[in-house]
């Protein structure tokens, strides 16, 4: 394939040939006439074989995705963590690792032999309100007949009261620990105490084995409700102002690219995450995911960013990619022998692989002629680097 040098001192002499030292001197101070390093000379033959060609902006509905990471997570309101809520001993696991369970349904049994202390007052007191009542009544019905009697009256009462408020605390103490007081009788004291499900979901985590010793929040497991798996998607500061609560995100496993799953924006946090230097979005699935998804997985997103209209666009090959930042190239000055044109610095929006939406950083004349085909030779020409043609 032909090489094309594009720097000016090749064009000075490429196409000189023969010709006298004087007209070899010419081209040097054509090319010194350019006002500043953003101005790119072309000769005609330059044109014509890179196949030059300008054009204005054309206004196109584009649509734009924004590129992210997401993460598949299951917030904290739908995960538990089973824990001892008293001290004693892990006499029975009843769930295993993976397993499905309900709410309310018993995963492990522990034993606090100390409990029947308190079944004990319970049912002491239980059998002493009996009596206090029968004093109360007896001294109800004296306390008019004198004085003494009015008296012992009171002290009933105020028996009876306490013996009655000593009860209830006992009796919700009782049903913390799952007995029901209106049940319990001296034949059936126990010593065990179930620990439930406080959300239905799956156990994911198990933390203790049985004879393990507990203490109040001591875990036993931990449950997940994978339903409620979602997307966090990390979105960086610059471009969280683009992103919308009911957006369109769409999403793919790395490993395969060619399977997308469809999700919408329903939550933006309102804090930049200190470790990624990012904002949550957080996404729902359009469908429920497949079951052997899971938690904490990486995937690809892209969200689909709302437009606002018809923006000023250009073809994809217009917009050249220098560093950090984009640019386009603007016709100045034209000759039957050359060519000069000013590389003017934009910002590109959305794209749908064939155009582009363009916001010069400058404002342009009105009847501006942007190289629409070409740029990138342009640009290497202004670079002075060799081109393939």
């Amino acid at each position: 394939m032909k090489k094309i040098f594009f720097a000016i001192l090749a064009v000075t002499f490429g196409f000189t040939g023969c010709q006298s030292d004087a007209t070899s001197t010419e081209m040097p101070a054509a090319a010194a006439e350019q006002a500043t390093p953003d101005e790119i000379l072309m000769t005609a033959a330059q044109v014509a074989r890179a196949g030059i060609e300008t054009g204005s902006f054309s206004p196109r509905a584009l649509s734009e995705t924004l590129p992210a990471t997401a993460e598949l997570m299951v917030g904290k309101e739908h995960t538990a963590i089973v824990s001892a809520f008293t001290d004693g001993a892990l006499s029975t696991l009843r769930v295993a690792l993976n397993q499905t369970v309900q709410r309310g349904a018993v995963v492990a049994m522990m034993r606090k032999p100390d409990l029947l202390d308190l079944q004990q007052q319970f049912l002491e007191n239980r059998n002493q309100l009996i009596f206090l009542q029968t004093e109360y009544e007896r001294y109800q019905a004296l306390k008019n007949a004198d004085a003494t009697a009015s008296k012992n009256y009171q002290r009933a009462e105020s028996e009876l009261r306490a013996a009655q408020t000593t009860g209830k605390v006992l009796a919700a103490k009782l049903r913390q620990y799952q007995i029901n007081p209106d049940r319990l009788d001296a034949d059936h004291l126990t010593t065990d105490l179930p620990l439930t499900a406080p959300i239905s979901g799956m156990v994911t985590r198990i933390h203790a084995a049985a004879g393990t010793a507990l203490s109040p929040g001591t875990p036993v497991c931990e449950i997940v409700d994978f339903s409620y798996l979602h997307p966090v998607v990390y979105v960086f500061e610059k471009d969280i102002f683009r992103v919308q609560t009911g957006q369109k995100v769409l999403l793919n496993f790395p490993g395969t690219p060619a399977e997308t799953f469809p999700a919408k924006v329903y939550n933006i946090e309102r804090t930049v995450d200190a470790d990624r230097k990012a904002v949550r979005v957080h996404a729902r699935f359009d469908v429920a995911p497949p079951a052997n998804w899971i938690a904490g997985a990486y995937v690809d997103a892209r969200i689909e960013l709302t437009g606002k209209g018809p923006a000023n666009a250009l073809p994809k090959e217009a917009v050249i990619r220098e560093g950090e930042a984009d640019y386009i190239f603007m016709e100045i000055k034209s000759s039957a022998t050359e060519r000069v044109f000013r590389k003017v610095k934009v910002r590109s929006g959305a794209t749908d692989g064939t155009y582009t939406a363009v916001t010069p950083e400058t404002t342009l004349p009105a009847n501006a002629k942007i190289a629409l085909k070409g740029a990138y030779y342009i640009s290497a020409q202004g670079a002075g680097i060799e081109v393939e043609e």
